[in-house]
């Protein structure tokens, strides 16, 4: 199959040198002696083919070999399409000679490149493809073991046989974002090449031991102050690194050399490995103006510039997406112009802040504004380089050091390396300047605090002996205070119904009676045991608690001692509206000018023993009865309040109701504190209610008042938990 390849190609050169042997005559052929440098190139020693089919190979050259042109007739190279181009080389060499073809070598570099060697006896060797991450073989062999072959290499290369001619032929695509700008190809010694390669090799580990170096300083630095731009210096060497070592210099992409295989990917328009290589290059210069936005404290003294940073740092972010992803067909000049420009002005206007924060005091901004030379120099060739400014780097010679920085991303790495060291120095300096600030503002501080401690003991010790003569002061009144509540409510308890009131009157009797405060406006009352015949119990709910309640309460015992003065034939109905009377007229609340509208909520019960009948009536408070069999009934009040300003309406005013019982039967009546306690072991918390209170009742309706009364308030107090009490709470429980 080889055998029939060779001679196909064979036959296609003869058939090129027959029927179009003036067009490659014209082709004059480059010598090559013991005088040839390491790099060797003429523009006007190349002949193209442009217009050519991605499809077209060697043998398709022969229908097309007249359409060759000199090389400087070609004023545009576009990318993404295929050139083909000859050049002659003629050996004056008293040996034979290993070559080497680089089509990415300047200014030309070329996306992908094939190269063919055409001998005089009519062989044809086709030379191992060359792409932008040709992976070294000898990566991956064990010279100890395996023998090194010339085939191993990962390059162009070819033997130019002593005094013979060669006609090279070899197929060239450009990208659109670094697009090729000339058709030279470099064509080098491989020996020379070799040795050269070897000391860019050293010179290369030398910048990225250091950068390595100063990565393993950098996150300690991290990891011992934890401050933002220790780690925002930690992560822009991380991108350092990795760009330098990914960056395609004038020999190949270390990364992918020898660690990572990528040849023949793509990711987005271009090779993986090209797509890496500018990940971390757009990535390093992001991460670097976030280093300095944090070092130089730019949010704080320019927010202006600081947001400005932030539409930048999105605009490189589109602009990467582009330049990855997006065949967008602009020149590199056009398509870079305006990332050049804008990366320029963002580290001049960095630089600046940096003079600015050096004139605020900010020492260390020194260190910093010398760290950004090289790295602004660097950077600002590289881009002009890329937008076809020539670089001052091009200038030099061809050979040893100058050469190493003939390649733009070469001086980059550099200078990129150069910032990283000097950085170093600069956050060094910065955080020995903080704790140096930090030691003074403690020192200061600790004077201050020093000088305002002997003030403060003497005016502690001033206010002290004021405080203590006020505090003695306040006790006393407290006492006063506590004391004179304390007697009301001693006062107020002894207005509550006797034994004497109660003996004989009820089968058995009990009550809760619990102000939220020592005193409280809920009052039972019971009337005179002279009074022969029906009796009358009430109990009320006055309005608010604790002092202004029992004044309230006061009014209303009064005025119910004053109703049922000489006898209780008064019925229940009659009673509460002339407590409602009393009330309002009490506390001039029947007047246009009344500076008060309180009142009462009430229950008044007229018990007759010899009949079984009780006469009941209600406002806002109702009566529960329990039958002997433990049925509950629940007796409601009218819709009413009594005292207020507001005149009662007839169709809300109290109604007897006649409530007959039987021997045995249990009674209760209960106040809104009891039923409105929140509590309860939900999530949500409720009130008390009804429900429980006839829940109990029916429980225990054989039990003695008493014994109900403590099941009521065990009950209560379980609901209640640790909730505050809300009201005063009263509830009277007897047996007939």
């Amino acid at each position: 199959m080889k055998i029939s390849k060779l001679f196909l190609l064979s036959t296609a050169l003869v058939f090129i040198g027959q029927a179009h042997g003036a067009a490659l005559e014209d082709l004059k052929a480059f010598v090559v002696d013991e005088k040839t440098p390491i790099i060797f190139s003429e523009k006007n020693n190349l002949l193209v083919l442009e217009g050519a089919n991605h499809e077209d190979g060697l043998k398709d050259i022969q229908t097309q070999s007249s359409d060759f042109k000199a090389a400087s007739e070609i004023s545009t190279i576009k990318p993404y399409k295929p050139y083909w181009l000859a050049q002659k080389l003629v050996s004056h060499l008293k040996q034979d000679r290993i070559l080497r073809l680089d089509a990415r070598y300047s200014s030309a570099y070329w996306m992908e490149s094939q190269h063919y060697v055409l001998f005089k006896d009519g062989r044809v060797e086709k030379l191992k493809p060359q792409g932008r991450a040709s992976f070294s073989v000898l990566a991956e062999l064990n010279p100890f073991t395996e023998s090194v072959k010339l085939s191993n290499s990962q390059y162009s290369i070819f033997t130019l046989p002593k005094d013979e001619e060669v006609l090279i032929l070899s197929r060239l695509e450009s990208a659109s974002s670094f697009q090729a700008k000339s058709f030279s190809i470099g064509i080098y010694d491989n020996g020379q090449y070799l040795e050269l390669r070897r000391y860019g090799l050293y010179i290369e580990g030398l910048l990225l031991g250091s950068l390595i170096a100063l990565l393993i300083f950098g996150w300690f630095s991290v990891y011992q102050y934890r401050d933002k731009t220790s780690f925002a210096y930690g992560c822009w060497l991380v991108f350092g690194l990795m760009s330098v070592f990914s960056l395609p210099v004038h020999d190949g992409h270390r990364l992918f050399e020898f660690v990572i295989k990528l040849e023949d990917q793509k990711w987005g328009i271009d090779s993986a490995a090209i797509f890496i290589a500018n990940f971390f290059a757009y990535g390093q210069t992001i991460v670097y103006v976030i280093f300095a936005r944090n070092f130089l404290e730019i949010k704080k003294y320019f927010p202006r510039f600081y947001t400005f940073t932030n539409i930048w740092i999105v605009w490189e972010f589109i602009h990467f997406y582009f330049l990855a992803f997006v065949d967008h067909g602009f020149t590199p000049t056009v398509f870079f112009a305006s990332l050049g420009i804008l990366i320029v002005a963002v580290l001049l206007s960095i630089y600046y802040c940096a003079f600015i924060r050096l004139r605020q005091g900010l020492m260390v901004a020194k260190f910093f504004m010398v760290a950004m030379i090289p790295y602004l120099c660097f950077r600002t060739v590289f881009i002009l380089g890329v937008i076809g400014v020539p670089s001052p780097f091009s200038f030099l010679p061809k050979s040893g050091f100058g050469l190493f920085f003939q390649n733009s991303f070469t001086n980059q790495a550099f200078g990129l390396c150069c910032e990283a060291m000097i950085m170093a120095l600069a956050v060094i300096s910065r955080t020995r300047w903080i704790q140096r600030e930090l030691t003074q503002s403690v020192e200061t501080q600790k004077t201050l605090v020093e000088g305002q401690n002997k003030v403060l003991e003497e005016t502690v010790a001033e206010r002290t002996k004021e405080l203590a003569e006020q505090h003695q002061e306040l006790d006393q009144a407290h006492q006063l205070v506590v004391g004179s509540v304390n007697y009301a409510s001693r006062l107020q308890r002894g207005q509550l119904p006797r034994q004497e009131r109660i003996k004989d009157r009820f089968a058995s009797f009990a009550s809760i009676w619990e102000p939220r405060d020592t005193i409280g406006g809920d009052l039972f009352w019971l009337s005179s045991s002279q009074q022969s015949g029906s009796y009358v119990l009430a109990v009320a709910d006055c309005t608010g608690h604790g002092v202004p309640g029992a004044m309230l309460s006061l009014l209303v015992s009064n005025s119910l001692e004053r109703i049922y003065a000489n006898d209780t034939a008064e019925d229940p109905a009659t009673a509460l509206m002339s407590l409602d009377h009393y009330v309002r007229t009490g506390l001039n609340q029947d007047r246009a000018d009344s500076e008060s509208d309180d009142g009462c909520d009430a229950a008044v019960l007229r018990i007759d023993r010899d009949k079984y009948t009780i006469d009941f009536a209600g406002a806002k408070l109702g009566l529960f009865q329990v039958s002997a069999q433990g049925e509950v009934t629940r007796h409601q009040g009218a819709r009413c309040s009594l005292g207020y300003q507001d005149a009662i309406e007839d169709k809300d005013k109290p109604v007897v109701q006649t409530i007959r019982y039987q021997a045995g039967d249990t009674f209760a009546i209960v106040t809104d504190g009891l039923t409105d306690q929140i509590g309860g072991t939900g999530v949500v918390k409720v009130s008390y209610g009804y429900k429980r209170i006839e829940t109990i009742l029916k429980t225990n309706f054989s039990q003695n008042a008493q014994t109900i009364a403590d099941a009521v308030r065990a009950d209560y107090a379980a609901w209640q938990r640790t909730e505050i009490r809300r009201d005063d709470m009263t509830a009277v429980f007897f047996k007939l």
